[in-house]
């Protein structure tokens, strides 16, 4: 009992530290007028004055709050820095999860793609990021020295300690909530002026659609026990819905649901194959 209650106190004092760090420099950018600007006006450096610039680093430096929370809490609490580094950097997997790293996340925006042309979204709708394809590459990598270094907090840190008490849909559900409830302040930020009842409920579906993505992301972690891989899911599966589906959900807006749903339905195919090891 008194090891669950060090673990769970290990996992409130990463998630307090992640948010904290996050928030304040994400509220801290958005209070200076931060802009959602694009990928093309980001390489471009299409910043208006320094201020602009100040708020977009301020937010870009907020995306490191889960990886900054996982080492200050190993260090503080002394806990196994090696076996931590040992996750992020096993490569040494089977070639398959490598192939479907590269496949699943493309093999659910194309269904995605197939159910919005059922509905009558016509193809062209698709696949119109305004990013070149010869910048996906680029691409790929910006958003594997940002989003993807979630993944060493994410999966390296709390992900293991969840499941030393719980099995792996427990711990995925926890996770999921956590994960979710840490992008509120952006989503909401995105969501800001289209009123109270319409901002719940994006935020709601978000959520949900998030904690599918992490029982996903936990089948690939516990069947590798490799955060090396997360990185590279969480980095393509960003790259590839935003090359795939592009603004789709900006020109169709009832077409945002529609991703969640799709991860919903692989989740219940991988439900039974989740298992802690």
């Amino acid at each position: 009992m008194d090891r669950q209650i060090k673990i769970k106190n290990n996992i409130i004092f990463y998630t307090l530290l992640a948010y904290g760090f996050t928030w304040i420099l994400w509220i801290s950018a958005i209070s200076l007028g931060y802009k959602d600007l694009s990928f093309i006006e980001i390489i471009n450096f299409e910043f208006e004055d320094l201020k602009e610039v100040l708020a977009f680093l301020l937010f870009r430096l907020g995306v490191y709050g889960p990886l900054a929370a996982a080492i200050i809490t190993i260090y503080y609490k002394k806990l196994n820095i090696k076996e931590f580094w040992q996750r992020i950097t096993n490569w040494k997997i089977e070639i398959k999860w490598y192939l479907y790293v590269l496949l699943l996340p493309i093999f659910i925006n194309i269904i995605v793609v197939l159910i919005g042309m059922l509905i009558g979204i016509p193809l062209n709708n698709f696949f119109n990021s305004n990013i070149p394809f010869n910048l996906v590459i680029v691409y790929f990598i910006y958003e594997l020295l940002t989003s993807g270094l979630e993944e060493p907090g994410w999966r390296g840190f709390v992900l293991p300690a969840l499941e030393k008490i719980y099995d792996a849909e427990k711990a995925s559900w926890i996770l999921g909530i956590i994960w979710a409830v840490w992008h509120y302040p952006y989503v909401i930020f995105l969501y800001s002026g289209i009123g109270i009842i319409p901002t719940i409920f994006s935020l709601a579906g978000f959520t949900m659609s998030i904690i599918a993505q992490t029982f996903i992301i936990t089948w690939f972690y516990n069947n590798t026990k490799s955060v090396l891989v997360t990185i590279l899911l969480h980095t393509w599966l960003n790259t590839s819905t935003t090359f795939i589906l592009g603004n789709i959900t900006i020109i169709n807006p009832a077409m945002g649901i529609i991703p969640g749903l799709v991860s919903w339905g692989i989740v219940f195919v991988l439900l039974k194959n989740i298992k802690r090891r």
